[in-house]
């Protein structure tokens, strides 16, 4: 299967199985005791066969390293990258998303910002790349049981409540998002949202994250010197916009880590 195959049978599984993806999601995870039991299936067909386990992130993303962590806002818990992980069935997994994956990895490898930049074509791949990044990380939100720290203690009317349910509070907004995200890597025409990207080169040693559902995602790869910075919904007129405005938040981010 080509790429471009590979990307229609994404788009299409999307379209076709999304609407019983979302809603087997929901009755599990959003209805009920968070620890009922519920039969495990592919987050992106539905299929309850040849069950495995995708990364969030992508492993050469964060260079497999096993102590690499991020830190959940609703909570402030660090949790290892290398153990966020989604059920996803071996098709869905291995010759979609992996395949997805590879090319990613390829064309960011490749491209040297010093001499040349990337095609439309590659551009809009990113874009779609990062685009299943967020709704990866909107599943995992949802079907992550919130854990409170262990400065607050264990708080009992908290045990049946989501990540996500702890960060949005409304079911309806929770629902929305997912459905959002969802039908983001539906959508086959990126070439409106080539002004919501910017890429870059860093000069940073190690790998950075930071992520905010629905709104914007930021990596920073060390080992390709290059820097991600996509909005999945905010459109900008100019690049100086869309500079001014990632600034700013990098900075607002780094000054609240220090």
């Amino acid at each position: 299967m080509s790429f471009d195959e590979t990307l229609l049978q994404l788009r299409l599984i999307a379209r076709k199985k999304g609407k019983y993806v979302m809603n087997k999601l929901f009755d599990d995870y959003l209805t009920g005791a968070f620890d009922k039991e519920r039969t495990i299936s592919c987050l992106l067909c539905g299929s309850e066969s040849n069950i495995t386990k995708e990364h969030v992130l992508p492993k050469w993303v964060f260079e497999s390293d096993p102590k690499r962590t991020f830190t959940t806002d609703v909570n402030q818990l660090p949790q290892k990258y290398i153990g966020t992980t989604l059920p996803m069935c071996s098709t869905c997994n291995t010759d979609i998303l992996n395949t997805l994956e590879l090319y990613i990895q390829k064309t960011i490898s490749e491209v040297d910002l010093k001499t040349k930049y990337y095609s439309s074509e590659n551009w809009e791949n990113i874009i779609r790349w990062l685009e299943t990044i967020d709704y990866k990380f909107q599943l995992m939100d949802i079907t992550t049981k919130f854990r409170a720290h262990k400065e607050a203690g264990y708080i009992p009317f908290l045990a049946d409540f989501s990540i996500a349910e702890m960060r949005d509070f409304s079911i309806r907004t929770i629902k929305s998002k997912a459905r959002l995200s969802l039908k983001r890597i539906s959508t086959k025409d990126k070439s409106k949202r080539a002004n919501s990207l910017i890429v870059g080169t860093t000069k940073v040693k190690t790998f950075n994250y930071f992520h905010k559902s629905g709104q914007f995602i930021h990596l920073e790869l060390p080992k390709y010197n290059k820097v991600f910075f996509y909005f999945f919904e905010r459109e900008f007129e100019d690049d100086d916009d869309i500079e001014t405005e990632v600034m700013e938040l990098i900075k607002s981010v780094y000054e609240v880590d220090e």
